[in-house]
């Protein structure tokens, strides 16, 4: 939850610190509550790189 706070309000330096679980976690779940708005499936979703940036 915090880190979803984090990403709301745009306190990158918190989102940051987070855990790769949390973040695959929240990810997952905007990715869902995004898909449940458009009342659709995003077929490029899958072809979207999850990982963090080297």
């Amino acid at each position: 939850l915090a880190l979803m706070d984090a990403l709301m309000h745009g306190v990158w330096e918190r989102a940051d610190t987070s855990s790769p679980a949390a973040r695959r976690e929240a990810s997952g779940l905007v990715a869902a509550h995004l898909q449940w708005h458009l009342e659709r499936q995003l077929r490029s979703l899958p072809l979207v790189e999850r990982r963090a940036p080297s």
